[in-house]
């Protein structure tokens, strides 16, 4: 994970950041995207400084409004700057050619034009859903216990159970304890799958009490497939829990 991460919980709701002073838009912004599992919150930096908000959270999304927010080139600025924000998926409110114009510019990845009606806000994060899961969908980590063998180059097998799941990593618990480097033979079942996913593991980390981190490649790409379709079905329901 980088050094920003998500609070626990936070799979619940994609994250907006809405930049703008217009009390209307700012109401059914936040109404419509709770409709698609996103928690929209105002700026409180709104009054055309660079939001404080981008310094210390992540945000899967920002809506700038560029007829009431004077100053755009410095946030678009923070956001390319920021290691946790500058994948954001930006939504530029305009009213004018002008400010289409410079919304395009200045790199807004999305364009919603005045006078905004609730079924245009839907279309547009309904198209842009997508992209702000993207990141997310990534670094999810589906926590499970399922049955999975760990077996050494020289044949020793070791019965453990998953803690957590990721697309490329595990963390496992058992009886045995590994060293940092070590690569294993991977394999489990999925729940609701007949077949075995299997993969060669890299030992990470392992606390010597049980519990051990796996950096995993599967042995094909069908079951890397099995693998991700699986995840992305624990992933999905739980956006908007």
């Amino acid at each position: 994970m980088p050094y920003w991460s998500y609070p626990m919980g936070s799979a619940a709701a994609i994250r907006a950041l809405m930049v703008t002073r217009d009390m209307g838009l700012t109401a059914a912004f936040t109404d419509i995207s709770r409709e698609f599992g996103i928690s929209a919150q105002k700026s409180k930096s709104s009054n055309g400084g660079v939001p404080d908000e981008l310094s210390l959270s992540k945000y899967e999304a920002l809506l700038i409004d560029f007829e009431t927010v004077p100053q755009t080139v410095p946030i678009f600025t923070t956001i390319r700057q920021s290691p946790a924000n500058r994948n954001a998926v930006v939504f530029a409110v305009v009213g004018s050619p002008d400010s289409r114009q410079r919304a395009r510019e200045q790199g807004a990845t999305f364009v919603l034009e005045r006078p905004l009606e609730g079924e245009g806000i839907r279309r547009v994060l309904h198209a842009a859903y997508g992209m702000m899961t993207s990141e997310r969908r990534r670094y999810f980590r589906c926590g499970a216990e399922i049955a999975v063998q760990l077996v050494r180059d020289s044949g020793e097998e070791h019965a453990c159970k998953t803690i957590n799941i990721s697309s490329s990593g595990m963390a496992v618990s058992g009886s045995s304890s590994f060293k940092a480097g070590e690569k294993l033979h991977l394999a489990l079942t999925l729940p609701g799958s007949a077949s075995q996913v299997r993969a060669r593991a890299t030992v990470v980390w392992d606390d010597k009490h049980g519990k051990t981190g796996l950096s995993v490649e599967c042995a094909n790409p069908q079951m890397q497939l099995e693998l991700d379709s699986w995840l992305d079905a624990q992933f999905q329901p739980n956006l908007k829990q």
